[in-house]
């Protein structure tokens, strides 16, 4: 189909193909995040670059960026097209839902990363743009993350996994056990006391919780779990049954 060969993107779920919008310029489709550079004045040494990280396994911090989609709308002369229709269904599916949601493009492929549409649009500023192009910018955080870090590894007994980007992954982690137990990656410990049936770790979140319970309280240890980039040996100790650990891998 010519579809397969058109680039689009899909935003919180729906693919601009969905409303006949075909990418016509990759112009900053890939973005440029920078890094976010703290300098500190020492007297008779100059500028310093001044490095806040709390955990020496922390990504740098870097910027959010703005990438532009140059579209064009693709017309159908099988179908019935109404521009005013069609400009009231775009607008409504990039304006509604206010927040970061998912972005996925035909360029970054096996990544997507989290964006804002943030610009104020009308059904009636996208019928005057249908008639030429149409530019929509969004907002994105800095990393991208890589569908392959979205698969559910599941372990039950020791094992050695690799993290091939160039970043430290924050995963999520379901530790079925009971009793205080601690998991360990690579020279880390990471205790748990108290756990019943299991424990939730979301490192990204910094939260620890069972349904919708918050169970900080439960971790022992100062850092949430991180895999760094690299080879990454997992073991713990006590009533642990299997982890199903989600592992995030990102990138710039």
């Amino acid at each position: 189909m010519l579809k397969d060969y058109i680039n689009s993107f899909t935003y919180n779920g729906h693919s601009s193909l969905e409303y006949g919008l075909a990418i016509n310029s990759k112009n900053n489709v890939f973005g440029a995040p920078k890094p976010v550079i703290e300098k500190i004045n020492i007297p008779g040494r100059g500028n310093i670059v001044y490095n806040g990280k709390t955990d020496e396994l922390d990504n740098g911090e870097y910027s959010d960026f703005s990438k532009k989609y140059s579209c064009f709308m693709m017309l159908d002369d099988d179908n019935d097209f109404s521009i005013e229709d069609t400009a009231r269904a775009i607008a409504g599916w990039l304006s509604k839902e206010p927040g970061y949601k998912r972005l996925d493009d035909t360029y970054e492929e096996g990544y997507f990363r989290e964006a804002l549409f943030e610009s104020e649009l009308s059904a009636q500023d996208v019928a005057a743009m249908l008639i030429g192009k149409i530019d929509l910018t969004f907002t994105c955080h800095p990393f991208k993350y890589s569908y392959a870090g979205q698969k559910v590894i599941t372990l039950s007994q020791a094992a050695t996994i690799y993290n091939t980007e160039n970043f430290t992954a924050l995963p999520y982690m379901k530790i079925y056990g009971s009793g205080t137990v601690t998991l360990y990656i690579n020279n880390r410990a990471h205790t748990f006391k108290d756990v019943n049936g299991y424990i939730e770790v979301d490192s990204e979140q910094m939260t620890a919780y069972k349904d919708h319970t918050l169970c900080n309280n439960q971790m022992l240890t100062t850092f949430f779990p991180k895999l760094a980039a690299g080879q990454n040996d997992i073991r713990w100790s006590g009533n642990i049954s299997r982890i199903e650990l989600t592992p995030r891998w990102c990138s710039l």
